[in-house]
């Protein structure tokens, strides 16, 4: 079979799969305006997927917030750093660990969820800390860290600290690296790229040496 023979049999075949497609469209297009029964049963489809969704976004929801309960108790098991040099070094390690997962997908959202909560309670302004978060945080891993902390009652880094207190909505995401510009993980490109949220940053170091040279006068 010559070149020539194979490309007229592909495009013979291409018209012929348009041309079904195109058909299709137009009988489709003829009943939906004509068939009232067709319509219907459209609907019916329509209200079917729509109730499928809802269910698997229902069970999704539930079985996040069972392993959100579980992680909560082992978190709660965990000592914590005393020092402000030990909070620092485990603040930076769990956000450093929190970008990574929420970068693999949403199979670990959950999982990274849990590491940005454990930075949340050791940071000494933590209602600074879910703004900061909100802004830079993928915005299903920030409500679940919502949800993390309301099932704390709120008390996820001492008083005041609520859902309630990030109810605008998810602005634009940018880098968490953004959260604190020496985290480990991310310093370099954070400096290079110039990032939006540099102020924010600066004002989380600044705390930490703030709180740092207070424990060395104590």
């Amino acid at each position: 079979m010559s070149a020539r023979s194979a490309t007229q049999i592909a495009l013979l075949t291409a018209a012929t799969a348009v041309t079904g497609l195109v058909g299709y469209a137009v009988y489709f297009d003829y009943m939906r305006r004509n068939n009232p029964e067709f319509r219907k049963n459209i609907r019916k489809q329509h209200k079917k997927l729509a109730a499928e969704a809802e269910t698997r976004a229902k069970e999704e929801r539930e079985r996040n917030t069972k392993a959100l309960r579980a992680a909560l108790v082992e978190i709660q098991m965990e000592d914590q750093p005393v020092s402000p040099e030990q909070q620092e070094a485990y603040f930076q390690e769990q956000v450093a660990e929190g970008e990574k997962l929420a970068s693999q997908g949403p199979d670990l959202y959950v999982e990274a969820a849990t590491h940005f909560y454990r930075a949340l309670r050791v940071y000494p302004q933590p209602v600074e800390l879910l703004m900061i978060y909100q802004k830079v945080v993928p915005p299903p891993v920030f409500a679940l860290l919502l949800e993390l902390t309301a099932l704390t009652g709120g008390a996820a880094g001492g008083p005041g600290v609520s859902a309630a207190s990030t109810a605008p909505p998810p602005p634009p995401q940018a880098s968490v690296a953004d959260i604190d510009e020496s985290s480990p993980a991310t310093s370099t490109e954070s400096a290079e790229a110039g990032s939006p949220n540099g102020a924010s940053a600066t004002s989380a170091t600044s705390e930490w040496e703030r709180v740092s040279d207070e424990g060395r006068r104590a």
